[in-house]
């Protein structure tokens, strides 16, 4: 999981991370994060009712995440499963997502939901001491 490596200068510490029961994770987020929390939680399967929409069955706790990283599917062409639109440059796809978040931050911030925090809504990096 090389991409937590990037996640770093953004996470605070001590940090409280939620995940599925993936066995990979406790050792790679212990690796990168060895301050931090980690709270794993068993994966909630919904079912689908009359219209073809989720039920919710219970709390899920990762439901939060799950949600946003939907959106990102939807929203940014280049990350949905199944799409001829690729990304050749890390970069590239790096700016997509800096936009998506600045709209859709901007969007909650006019709204009331958000107060602005740093450049694009994410609060500033800490050092890699």
């Amino acid at each position: 999981m090389p991409y937590l490596k990037n996640l770093y200068p953004f996470a605070d510490e001590k940090a409280c991370i939620k995940t599925d029961e993936h066995k990979r994770y406790p050792g790679e987020l212990k690796r990168h994060f060895p301050d931090a929390t980690h709270v794993q939680y068993k994966s909630i399967k919904g079912c689908v009712t009359g219209q073809g929409e989720m039920k919710k069955t219970q709390f899920d706790p990762l439901f939060s995440i799950n949600h946003t990283l939907a959106m990102l599917r939807y929203k940014i062409n280049r990350l949905a499963r199944r799409t001829w639109c690729t990304t050749k440059i890390n970069a590239r796809l790096d700016d997509h997502v800096a936009l998506y978040i600045d709209v859709h931050n901007r969007k909650l911030i006019k709204s009331g939901v958000m107060h602005h925090r740093g450049k694009y809504g994410i609060p500033k990096q800490r050092s890699k001491t």
